[in-house]
């Protein structure tokens, strides 16, 4: 049993000897190398890019004009409210001595008074609205200072007497008279007893005017 397996091995070594020089004896013929043919590898053409057309601008879309209808401005309430006219109502005239509220809203909407009113600071002043359903050539207004006779003496005195001429104004139409006196604003006095004259005529004088009368004594 251990020979076998001894020669078994020894036979298996003779072969590999003598196998390898017959295998390096014999010189199997060397293959002639082919000239290779290089294939010419043709660039394959990029897609060139496809130019995009410009884009077609829009038309511009046209809008539609709104009609807008303009409705009349209401016409004035007439007569106006809270004016006061003669007993009879015989003279279509109307006025109305506006408080500081309704005065200072017709201050600041009325540009042409603005550089009377800074007199007021310093001068005692009135004010009167006035209208007329026919429409006047000239207003005529007047009114009395009153006021104390002095810190010490309350009685009531008139100092003198405003009058200031305007012009014209159209029919129904509302006008804001404001009446500057020379007397000083410190000593409290008022301007009261006022009228209004609605005149046709031509006027005496130049419009507008302004004249105070200082009561004497």
């Amino acid at each position: 049993m251990i020979k076998s397996k001894k020669l078994a091995l020894a036979l298996a070594l003779g072969l590999a000897i003598t196998v390898t020089p017959a295998t390096a004896a014999t010189k199997s013929p060397t293959p002639t190398p082919k000239a290779s043919t290089a294939k010419k590898v043709t660039p394959t053409p990029k897609a060139s890019p496809t130019k995009k057309a410009p884009a077609k601008k829009k038309a511009p879309v046209k809008k539609k004009k709104k009609n807008v209808k303009l409705s009349p401005s209401p016409s004035p309430k007439w007569p106006p409210a809270g004016f006061k006219t003669d007993p009879l109502g015989e003279t279509k005239m109307y006025l109305k001595v506006p408080n500081t509220k309704e005065l200072i809203g017709i201050l600041s909407a009325k540009t042409a008074l603005a550089s009377q009113i800074k007199d007021c600071t310093k001068f005692t002043c009135g004010a009167v609205i006035v209208a007329s359903e026919t429409g006047c050539r000239w207003w005529k207004v007047t009114g009395d200072v009153v006021g104390a006779t002095s810190a010490e003496d309350r009685t009531l005195k008139t100092f003198g007497t405003v009058s200031v001429s305007v012009t014209r104004s159209a029919a129904k139409q509302l006008i804001t008279i404001l009446m500057v006196t020379p007397e000083a604003i410190g000593s409290g006095q008022i301007v009261t007893n006022i009228n209004a004259d609605c005149n046709q005529s031509e006027p005496s004088g130049p419009i507008p005017n302004t004249e105070y009368q200082k009561t004497e004594g």
